[in-house]
């Protein structure tokens, strides 16, 4: 065994774990990452036995010039440039660690190990890469350690094996914590200047646009998503609301129909911004306010709750089109935060009024006689808001809700629903009123989004996921506006996720979730401004509360306590602490208890000598340092009385320590410690 055995077997494990979340990412296939996986199980069980030769410096550029071509080939079959990047970053570690022979090589394999490492984090967004990265970290400070070591060693001509083996289970466990304790506030304080990861949140977001967010709409896209729990948004509600109310998003409409497709109604514009980044959608006023954070769901789409009077989104504009449905500028790749003002109306509903017998929302295309006749049968006579109801009512009650659609045919998918099968999803119970109220002179249009959501108890908002994407009607009743109709019926609506033990535990995980994509995918500069300004605020108010006990000439007490803790904030300002995420606090509390902790093992003990230069500058600044001992010990009688006993101590112990030459044991440590306290304490209370 040799010291060039232990170094080997060290990279080769740092070099296992680097590129383990590669695969999770969707970045670097299993194929790629199990044929790294499989060299360097082999480069381990060949260290292990230490053979005298290893691949030449002229082998490892054989193999670089032969991997070239595939390189290319791999670039021009990619649809990216990370993909290929990391292949060859993998070949070069894996080539590297078989060219190990000089002491440098080792560093230069630990270089691409190390850029396999920060591609494996730049790249992961779940969780656990926490755990990665402690584990990761853990073994890098092992292989430093151990390569200093055995350098020392080496540079003593020692090459016993048996000297290799130091205990690093306490060093490891302190500098890991004082590692992630400094990345906490340095996390903080860095400036974001971009998106903080390389790629997207992989493919979760790809079945969310087909299910109604895009250009096009069809009449199976919702029902591809009806089993999935991923969450699409999450909606925390100000302020005293009615949990049992009907939560209805909005997110896109669709006005013309063309064989079994729907496209989207046209843009008409910007939403008018009323004061800084605050649309308004209608002149009404809210009367209560949620925030909402919407995960990226590959779409420019905004969903919206149908009572939106405003919008407080972080975006310059925001895009509005003929139905209504508001939208974002660009396709966000992360969480989108945004606040909005709900009036207390049920739906405020803002799409254009119809323009007349050509307009989008009357447009007969799909309408068959059939379709027509039943229609008229249907809805009868009276105004057009009853002969809806009575449409949505025929539909709810007639008809059956289904996912199973094997064999049928797509020549005329609503003729078919209406007349032969009697079932579907949502998007046809929707889709085949629309068409029967314009054969009858209603306008109308499909609207697609979100329906319902799920409460979750470990933070109070709902939970609103990708099975709660639903399909439903907007009709035109003259006098009254804009109305919607849901003819689905009850069975096929988008439920809540249940109760019991599962549920909790699934709410739980989503909080931690949650928590993750809010406060590290997404952590930007607005959150450092917010937890800068709510410590300013904190700080203010802290100072406010003496100067306010300063005016009324009393001493601040727990009264003054009372009236911090229950002042008013004034306009725009919490009350109480800043709203510092729960992490950040933690993370903070952590670095300051490293602090303190590495402060008292750093302070040098106290010593007779330290002692009494205390107690001299206690006693008086005016005393020269020429003054000796003795006099010390009468001008501490002299001006502290009460004092003078336990400064005669403290000057007894340093003239038997500095003059007597006696070292002063543990006991008479800690007499010298009491004796300087007790005279201190004494002098600040004559003082």
């Amino acid at each position: 065994m040799s010291f060039a055995r232990q170094k080997r077997l060290l990279l080769g494990w740092l070099a296992l774990l680097a590129p383990l979340p590669l695969p999770f990412n969707d970045v670097v296939g299993w194929p790629a990452v199990g044929l790294y996986f499989a060299g360097v199980v082999f480069f381990l069980r060949r260290s292990s036995a230490d053979p005298p030769r290893w691949l030449p410096l002229w082998g490892m550029n054989v193999l670089g010039l032969a991997y070239l071509p595939l390189f290319f080939i791999d670039l021009a079959a990619a649809h990216g440039l990370v993909g290929p990047v990391l292949h060859l970053c993998l070949f070069a570690v894996l080539v590297k660690l078989f060219a190990i022979v000089r002491e440098r090589d080792k560093w230069q394999a630990a270089v691409g190990v190390f850029f396999l490492f920060l591609a494996a984090m730049g790249t992961s967004v779940h969780p656990a890469v926490v755990l990665y990265l402690i584990v990761f970290l853990s073994l890098t400070l092992v292989l430093l350690t151990r390569f200093a070591f055995l350098h020392v060693l080496a540079g003593f001509g020692r090459e016993d094996p048996t000297l290799a083996h130091i205990p690093l289970r306490g060093f490891l466990f302190l500098t890991t914590t004082a590692v992630l304790a400094l990345a906490v506030p340095l996390f903080l304080l860095l400036p974001r200047v971009r998106t903080p990861f390389i790629v997207g949140r992989g493919g979760s977001g790809l079945t969310i646009e087909a299910a109604g967010f895009s250009d096009q709409v069809t009449l199976d896209s919702i029902g591809r998503i009806r089993g999935s729990r991923e969450v699409a948004m999450r909606v925390l509600e100000e302020g005293t609301v009615n949990p049992d109310r009907e939560m209805r998003f909005k997110a896109a409409s669709y006005d013309l129909y063309q064989e079994g497709t729907w496209r989207r109604s046209p843009t008409r514009g910007n939403v008018p911004r009323v004061q800084g980044l605050r649309f308004q959608l209608s002149p009404l006023r809210p009367s209560h306010w949620a925030t909402i954070w919407l995960q990226p769901l590959r779409s420019s789409s905004l969903p919206l709750p149908v009572e939106t009077t405003l919008v407080e989104p972080r975006a310059r504009s925001l895009q509005i089109d003929e139905g209504g449905a508001v939208s974002l500028p660009i396709t966000p790749l992360e969480v989108v935060e945004y606040r909005v003002g709900l009036a207390r109306r049920s739906a405020v509903l803002t799409g254009s009024p119809p323009a007349g017998p050509t307009d989008p929302s009357l447009d007969p295309r799909g309408v068959t006689p059939r379709i027509a006749a039943l229609a008229a049968r249907v809805m009868g006579q009276g105004t057009a808001a009853e002969r809806a109801r009575r449409l949505e009512n025929h539909l709810t009650e007639s008809y059956a809700y289904t996912l199973s659609f094997v064999g049928r045919s797509t020549e005329n998918p609503i003729e078919d629903f209406l007349f032969r099968y009697k079932s579907g999803q949502c998007e046809y119970f929707a889709s085949a009123m629309v068409l029967m109220l314009r054969s009858q002179g209603i306008p109308a249009r499909l609207v697609t989004g979100f329906l319902g959501g799920e409460y979750n108890l470990f933070e109070g908002y709902y939970i609103v996921r990708e099975n709660n994407a639903h399909a439903w009607v907007e009709a035109y009743l003259p006098g009254e506006g804009w109305r919607i109709f849901d003819p689905t019926p009850p069975a096929g609506r988008p439920a809540e996720g249940g109760e019991g033990g599962m549920l909790l535990a699934r709410q739980a995980w989503d909080f931690v979730l949650f928590r993750w994509d809010r406060y590290v995918l997404t952590f930007g500069l607005y959150d450092q401004l917010r937890i800068f300004g709510g410590l300013r605020d904190l700080w203010n108010d802290f100072w406010s509360s003496f100067r306010r006990e300063e005016k009324r000439g009393t001493p601040s007490s727990s009264a003054g306590l009372d009236s911090f803790g229950s002042a008013d904030p004034g306009p725009g300002r919490r009350r109480g602490l800043p709203d510092v995420p729960l992490p950040v606090a933690l993370g903070l509390t952590l670095v300051a208890t490293a602090v303190w902790i590495l402060y008292l093992r750093l302070r040098p003990p106290l010593t007779a000598t330290a002692a009494y230069r205390r107690l001299r500058r206690r006693i008086g600044s005016s005393l020269p340092s020429s003054v000796p001992p003795l006099t010390v010990r009468q001008e501490a009688e002299a001006r502290y009385p009460a004092a003078a006993a336990s400064a005669a101590r403290v000057i007894d112990f340093y003239l038997r320590e500095s003059f007597g030459g006696q070292p002063l044991e543990d006991e008479e440590l800690e007499a010298l410690k009491s004796a300087l306290e007790e005279a201190e304490k004494k002098m600040s209370k004559a003082s």
